[in-house]
């Protein structure tokens, strides 16, 4: 019957409109009421897809907008004829608007009635259920399902960097159920989760997921809260658009062996084997069965949990970014100067990468006479024992580039090299630069490493490039801003289109969208969006621990000489009472600088710093003590301390990253002119998008 429908567009002009209309007339139940007028606008538009049949009759149709504004497209009607439901025609209109919206819009997304038990449909032609919401028919609610056009944008990118440095494995479905049922029992599964595991192995869930809770869950309550932790704890899989879905391959194969699954079990395989995961973790015995035959036709392994956990175990390895191993280590940094080239050459020339004497020795020979041009730094421990080498560029007012970025192969060196890239984002926005450009061409591999896990820079010619403006604006501020440097500086520079675009992106969860927002000062640091609604804290800090998680001056003045500037931490933990926070936000630090009379040695009683709040964990201070010691200066002593040493008692540990060091401090006295409050900052608190916008703007003018 399929083979004999034929898919068109229409216009008002068209003879099938009548019989559209007549058609959605007839199941204004479920559709709900259209206007004649509205049918004849969306066929103007060329907004309505129908099937005809061999006697060129309509038997169904397709209704669709275009939000503009959100780069999507909604499905507002599809209808099909009673005589022709359950034969493929729906399939194909849907098939036909993929095929015309794939290439211009992110995707297709729908709102259907719950109680019209659509759901096995929706996820049958590849959609993936959101969320709920209010139905405009009082006592019922509404579901809101997503068809992804899978296009790449920064975030994708830089997952697809991120893999190459993990072990990212797909867990079956059934695997994160038993994670968090709370009559399950499955020490295998639960095992995965274990704190070791995580430096070495991502584990990631398919799209599916949502679709399996979304049936899984009577309960709303209960739907939102697992797919918030699937979005929050796991990386979610999209099939690679290079890769066919292999759905007919593996129903095939698990026919032949007697192994019953459900189409959604086989869907998140398919999209699993897709995705460019080539381990997938499962407890199902008929799939551990047929591991062999499954890597022979996929090339993807079916692995035990717990088999798993031993393997990963035998290859451990160290975790190469270790700022613990680095508290109080006094390294120094001083500028190149002539007769040193010998010594550089010796211990930074890229020879194996093809770099020669002569090319280096030209190189340094350059960057140290050129002075108005360039600055060459050594860093170094103990008697000028080389760690690293970096270049600046300061040629061009809007970019800071590093022709030259090197580090010496110990047992330090990923520490090191994350330090020297978060170091040249800071120099460049300190001097108000809007990008960072490396641009070596003999980068070693620990620094392209930090570059890619870092996941802020595009690559573009083999030089990465990044944004980083030290601003706080609005959305529409900083949109324009973004869209005049992509015009401006040329094609290197398009990449600030596709941020404005995210950036202007609506959507319609309030936690998505903070959670957006988040990203983008991830990656605009140290960029601040002032309307984005992220919550802002302001927290005291003793000196003593200023010192060592931030606060150069204090470091430097401290008579054991501790540099914090050099201590290469990047992303830390503060450890405070569990009072104040709630475990799962993130938003933003301000950090006030207490006064302590055991540490009189620089300025206190100030506004020092800015950090991004990437979690907060309330728990034992022993297991948050394990969980972070290559975090943070901390012992496990002092976090008992925390609980007036009882041991028992939860702490709160605030992981935090990307500090941005104030250019002005802001004493206690102006902080209450901005917050126009008498405050004594004895406890963190939360100030508005108002206050931290005054804050920000004080802390940095020059």
């Amino acid at each position: 019957m399929t083979e004999e429908i034929k898919i068109i567009e229409i216009d008002e002009k068209s003879p099938h409109l009548q019989a559209v209309i007549e058609l959605g007339d007839a199941n204004r139940e479920t559709l709900g009421f259209l206007p004649r007028k509205a049918f004849n606008n969306y066929a103007k538009c060329c907004q309505i897809i129908v099937a005809i049949d061999s006697k060129e009759s309509c038997v169904g149709y397709l209704l669709y907008r275009v939000a503009t504004s959100y780069n999507r497209v909604g499905i507002i009607h599809l209808c099909i004829a009673n005589s022709y439901q359950g034969k493929g025609v729906a399939k194909k209109l849907f098939g036909y608007l993929v095929e015309i919206t794939q290439e211009k819009y992110s995707g297709i997304g729908l709102t259907c009635r719950r109680d019209f038990n659509l759901s096995n449909f929706w996820s049958k032609l590849g959609f993936v259920f959101q969320y709920d919401k209010p139905a405009k028919t009082p006592g019922k609610t509404n579901a809101y399902w997503w068809f992804d056009h899978r296009h790449s944008n920064l975030f994708s990118n830089a997952t697809t960097h991120q893999r190459e440095y993990k072990l990212y494995v797909g867990i079956d479905s059934q695997i994160f159920f038993d994670f968090y049922h709370s009559d399950n029992n499955n020490k295998d599964a639960q095992s995965l989760l274990a704190d070791w595991l995580d430096p070495d192995l991502e584990l990631c869930l398919t799209d599916e997921i949502f679709n399996k809770i979304n049936v899984f869950f009577d309960n709303k309550d209960e739907r939102k809260h697992f797919t918030n932790l699937a979005k929050k704890l796991f990386t979610i899989l999209s099939p690679n658009k290079r890769y066919s879905s292999q759905y007919q391959s593996l129903k095939n194969l698990f026919d032949q062996n007697k192994i019953n699954l459900s189409e959604s079990d086989i869907r998140y395989i398919d999209k699993s084997i897709t995705s460019d995961v080539y381990i997938f973790v499962t407890g199902n015995r008929g799939l551990l069965d047929i591991a062999d035959k499954f890597y022979e036709q996929f090339n993807v392994s079916i692995i035990h949990p717990r088999d798993l956990i031993i393997q990963v175990d035998e290859i451990r390895r160290q975790t190469e970014y270790q700022p613990v191993r680095l508290a109080g280590t006094l390294l120094q940094k001083s500028r190149v100067t002539l007769g040193e080239e010998k010594l550089l050459n010796e211990y930074f020339r890229a020879d194996k990468l093809g770099e020669t004497k002569a090319e280096f020795q030209q190189k340094i020979l350059r960057f140290i006479a050129e002075t108005d041009k360039f600055d060459c730094f050594l860093v170094f421990e103990g008697e000028k024992q080389p760690l690293a080498l970096v270049v600046y560029d300061r040629r061009k007012k809007y970019e800071l580039e590093i022709p030259l970025m090197r580090v010496v192969d110990t047992s330090i060196t990923a520490t090191i090299a994350n330090h020297l890239v978060f170091e040249s984002i800071s120099i460049s926005a300190r001097e108000e630069r809007s990008f960072t450009k490396i641009t070596d061409p003999f980068l070693p591999e620990a620094v392209i490493r930090n570059i890619h896990q870092d996941g802020t820079f595009v690559e573009f010619n083999n030089t990465y490039l990044r944004a980083n403006m030290a601003v706080a604006k609005t959305v529409n501020q900083l949109s324009q801003d973004l869209e005049y440097l992509a015009v401006s500086l040329g094609k290197e520079y398009k990449f600030c289109h596709q941020i404005s675009q995210l950036l202007q992106k609506k959507v319609e969860n309030e936690h998505e969208q903070k959670e957006l927002y988040f990203n983008l000062e991830k990656y605009l640091w140290p960029a601040k969006i002032i309307d984005a609604n992220l919550p802002t804290w302001i927290i005291p800090i003793k000196p003593f621990w200023a010192k060592d998680l931030f606060d150069e001056e204090l470091a430097n003045n401290w008579l054991f000489g501790s540099k914090t500037e050099l201590a290469l931490k990047r992303e830390l933990v503060f450890y405070r009472s569990k009072r104040g926070l709630k475990p799962g936000v993130i938003g933003r630090i301000i950090w006030y600088v207490s006064n302590d009379e055991k540490f009189p040695y620089g300025t206190t009683k100030v506004i020092k710093a800015c950090s991004r709040l990437d979690e907060v964990i309330v728990d034992k201070p022993e297991k948050l003590y394990r969980q972070f010691r290559n975090l943070g200066v901390y012992k496990l002593e002092d976090l008992i301390k925390i609980t007036k040493n009882n041991p028992n008692e939860d702490i709160m540990a605030i992981r935090f990253s990307d500090t941005q060091i104030f250019s002005n401090v802001i004493t206690l006295k102006e902080l209450q002119d901005i917050l126009k409050k008498q405050i004594t900052v004895q406890g963190l608190f939360k100030i508005t998008p108002e206050q931290f916008a005054k804050i920000y703007d004080k802390a940095n003018k020059n």
